[in-house]
């Protein structure tokens, strides 16, 4: 059985990056989306599933709002 204070759930010692990080992530996901470089290659390039792409470029759009 695994302890509480093993890292369980954390593949390997990545932590979860700061909301500044993220931040400046979402702003590198938008321009590159922008310039034309398509969701899988966005999220290829950011180690993410397009999935996840898709879900973070839509909470940044939800609350920033977005003017092609």
């Amino acid at each position: 059985m695994a302890d509480a204070g093993d890292g369980a759930g954390i593949a390997g010692s990545e932590k979860r990056p700061a909301p500044q990080e993220m931040a400046i992530r979402a702003l590198r996901m938008l321009e590159r989306l922008v310039a034309g470089t398509s969701l899988t290659e966005v999220a290829a390039g950011e180690g993410l599933t397009p999935r996840r792409a898709r879900e973070l470029v839509a909470e940044v759009v939800a609350q920033r709002g977005f003017d092609p």
